[in-house]
């Protein structure tokens, strides 16, 4: 019977060359260690390089990308190197994360320590997805029909009372016609600011908020130019977009388009501009409608976008 004889491969490991980053920080804006910033912060890799082989190239990368590289000089001592590097963080929200690592003359990766440092971009805009606004009832009166860009909830009329400073705008279903500015424009679906002249809201009449805080909010339906999920990514984004588009042309209610029960809205007019009585300014998309009548069975589905 033959021997069989079996034989260990020793294979080095990835980091063979004892490469070692120091991070240190002299100012506070230096990066030693994980760290959550607001979009746009500045960040600055203060850093020593150390190897006991000469390495020929430093490269920094943030999420595995290069984004710097230094070419170390000939005929010096090409087993340390340090420098101070700045840069301004991501305005989308997300982790990014960054290395310093050397590669020797054949750009072959030496090590990077063992560390990588993250930045965690926090969003400077709220988000609020899959909100469901219901049409008015006229006798439980329970149906969620406010919205609060604040908190992101909705509030029925029964509800809506001890939050009213907080709610940004309602939702009912107009029959008449009166909701509309244009003489054109059959919508029958509206969105509302809660100061708007109760004389053009006579379907909403059976509720009283008279002792309610109105908040003054404006609207404007939004080219099909601004996309809701790719273009309105940072506050900054939103304040250019939505508010660049909100010069002129506001109106305290808007209508879209009506859609056939239980469809999803037209591309077209489904994205609706807002600025909020305090200024600050967001984004509706009109996600989806279900049913095509002032019954209370009639709802639509929203996502929000606000700057914080």
């Amino acid at each position: 019977m033959p021997l069989l004889w079996a034989c260990q491969k020793k294979v080095s490991p990835i980091d063979s060359f004892s490469v070692t980053v120091e991070y240190k920080q002299t100012s506070p804006k230096d990066l030693v260690a994980n760290v959550e910033l607001n979009p746009k912060d500045s960040i600055y890799l203060n850093f020593t390089i150390s190897s006991p082989t000469d390495m020929t190239f430093i490269e920094i990368q943030k999420n595995g990308v290069r984004i710097d590289t230094f070419r170390l000089n000939n005929g010096r001592d090409t087993k340390t190197f340090s420098a101070i590097k700045g840069y301004m963080v991501d305005s989308a929200a997300g982790e990014y994360a960054y290395r310093v690592l050397a590669r020797n003359e054949k750009g072959v990766f030496m090590g990077d320590g063992g560390k990588q440092l993250k930045v965690t971009v926090k969003p400077d805009f709220d988000f609020w997805s899959y909100r469901i606004l219901q049409v008015p009832d006229t006798v439980a009166k329970t149906n969620k029909c406010y919205y609060s860009t604040k908190d992101g909830k909705t509030y029925s009329y029964s509800e809506g009372a001890a939050v009213s400073a907080s709610i940004d705008f309602g939702y009912f279903y107009d029959s008449t016609g009166r909701a509309s500015t244009s003489t054109t424009d059959d919508s029958t679906n509206c969105i509302y600011a809660l100061n708007a002249a109760p004389s053009r809201l006579v379907p909403v009449s059976f509720y009283d908020i008279s002792s309610w805080t109105k908040n003054a909010t404006v609207f404007k339906k939004m080219p099909n130019s601004v996309n809701f999920v790719t273009g309105l990514t940072s506050a900054g984004a939103i304040q250019r977009l939505i508010g660049g588009n909100m010069t002129s042309g506001t109106s305290s209610k808007v209508t879209f388009l009506s859609a056939s029960a239980g469809s999803v809205t037209s591309a077209v007019n489904n994205l609706i501009g807002f600025r909020r009585a305090d200024g600050k300014f967001g984004a509706i998309l009109i996600r989806y409608v279900q049913g095509n009548s002032p019954n209370k069975e009639t709802q639509i589905e929203v996502d929000v976008k606000v700057q914080k």
